[in-house]
């Protein structure tokens, strides 16, 4: 039951400010899959295949979420044979979302009706769209 060593930049990124960092700290969290994902982790470690079914997608993209969590520091993982099993270890990244999810509480029908943020998602879709069309 060896813990699997943290996962290191093979490059060098330009410097980024404080408040891009913070930014994409979020973006990471504003994905619906990956945040199914870290809620069913904080409950308890789970591997890819329980994961899958919990989410209901994709093997692969499954992976992929997983990866950029990782990446960014909100999962570790422990291998025990063939298995990799994925658990928060910061109680931070936990506090962050049980407290997100009851500032969404309270403020359920302002977020619910704010079309500002649909709007970028489904501009970005378009462009996507057209380019590869």
């Amino acid at each position: 039951m060896a813990l699997v060593e943290p996962m290191r930049a093979p490059f060098v990124l330009p410097n980024l400010s404080d408040i891009v960092l913070t930014a994409k700290f979020f973006r990471a969290l504003g994905d619906p899959t990956r945040l199914r994902i870290l809620q069913a982790v904080m409950h308890g470690e789970k591997n890819v295949s329980e994961l899958v079914e919990i989410t209901g997608s994709l093997q692969g993209r499954v992976s992929s979420h997983l990866a950029c969590l990782r990446w960014c520091g909100y999962v570790t993982t422990r291998r025990d044979g063939r298995n990799v099993y994925y658990r928060v270890t910061d109680p931070r990244v936990r506090k962050l979302v049980e407290l997100a999810a009851k500032v969404v509480r309270d403020h359920v029908e302002r977020i619910r009706t704010c079309t500002i943020i649909d709007r970028r998602r489904t501009a970005r879709r378009r462009s996507r769209g057209r380019r590869a069309a």
